[in-house]
């Protein structure tokens, strides 16, 4: 009894004493929308600045919350100059991978099932031939058409530095 007394009172006196540490994240926020996204520090982000065309990507190495900026290696970003943000989809590659298997398997399946069935009205098919082509097809044009999600910033979207910080001291 005299021992849970004790935990009871000193652990949240050393539970004050001592700051959790903060986090740093970029958030994308929608507007209607409780749901954000986050982007921690040490990930690599893919932007377009304000009146260019040209994307750029950097890993962030920090958040500079009161003056609105992400500390890359090389230079300074202000965050109300990102225009948009790019992001690698792993999704078309992975359909098309499955697309090459589906035509490969078509047509091994259809030239086996016509030397082992004996019957010789059955023969491989054009038919065959253009599910398996459109099927590697699909599969070259599937990922580089559908490769990057890009996420415009504007009105509906923003960009918001947040600084998570847990000291019950401040």
């Amino acid at each position: 009894m005299k021992n849970r007394f004790i935990y009871i009172i000193c652990l949240p006196a050393l539970l004050c004493c001592f700051s959790a540490n903060a986090q740093k994240v970029l958030q994308i926020e929608r507007y209607g929308r409780a749901k954000t996204t986050k982007i921690h520090l040490g990930e690599e982000i893919t932007y377009r600045l304000k009146g260019e065309a040209a994307w750029h990507t950097r890993a962030m190495e920090d958040i500079n919350v009161e003056q609105g900026l992400v500390v890359a290696p090389d230079r300074y970003i202000k965050i109300a100059e990102i225009e948009a943000l790019r992001y690698n989809r792993t999704w078309p590659r992975a359909v098309g991978k499955q697309m090459f298997w589906l035509g490969a398997g078509w047509s091994l399946y259809g030239v086996i099932g016509n030397l082992a069935d004996g019957d010789p009205d059955t023969n491989y098919r054009w038919g065959d031939a253009a599910v398996t082509g459109t099927a590697w097809g699909l599969s070259l044009l599937l990922p580089k058409v559908f490769k990057y999600k890009k996420i415009k910033l504007g009105e509906r979207r923003r960009l918001r530095a947040v600084d998570i910080n847990f000291s019950p001291l401040n």
